[in-house]
């Protein structure tokens, strides 16, 4: 599980970078993260997580429970990720790794047994929230993820591997790759 972590900081250090760099011409990324229209961004990560519950609950169905939780999960990571670096939320207040490993660890549950927590997520993602609010509904967003992952026990870094190896060869992304391995973790 430490390649969770290390994962995780490594495409969220690249997605502020995205942000931090305008690379709006060549990164659909870099321009949503750069773009001042967080509801959009809250309303594609509301749109994933339907998708995931969708998976979970059996209705919502590309290649099969297994996949689809590694491609829905990683929708849902992604989106949240951008609505958080979006709103200048440091890696550091939300913890994604940890988050998500709290829900993959957390004890077994039938798959129907989750979707109360999707819905109470739901509902609060979708109503007014102040920035305390959205950072806890982000963890909690995260560890949703890592919940779902738990149903068949799909280890979270999953989730993230192929888009490393994806942007890894994004030749926009070539200077943040070249940082050293301490600074790209951070």
């Amino acid at each position: 599980m430490d390649n969770l972590e290390k994962l995780s900081r490594e495409v969220w250090g690249a997605y502020e970078y995205l942000r931090d760099n305008d690379l709006s011409a060549e990164s659909g990324t870099s321009r949503r993260l750069r773009s001042s229209d967080r509801h959009k961004l809250r309303s594609r990560l509301i749109e994933e997580l339907v998708e995931l519950r969708g998976v979970v609950e059996g209705t919502h169905i590309h290649e099969g429970f297994a996949q689809d939780i590694v491609l829905e999960g990683y929708e849902v990571w992604y989106w949240a990720a951008c609505t958080a670096i979006n709103a200048g939320m440091d890696y550091e207040e939300l913890l994604p790794h940890r988050a998500m490993l709290a829900g993959f660890d957390s004890p077994a549950v039938e798959r129907l047994e989750l979707l109360p927590a999707f819905d109470k997520l739901l509902g609060k993602l979708t109503g007014h929230q102040s920035h305390d609010d959205e950072l806890a509904n982000l963890v909690q967003v995260f560890c949703l993820v890592g919940r779902a992952c738990g149903l068949n026990s799909t280890l979270p870094a999953r989730l993230l591997e192929r888009d490393k190896s994806e942007m890894s060869q994004k030749g926009y992304l070539a200077n943040y790759w070249k940082r050293p391995a301490t600074l790209l973790s951070r």
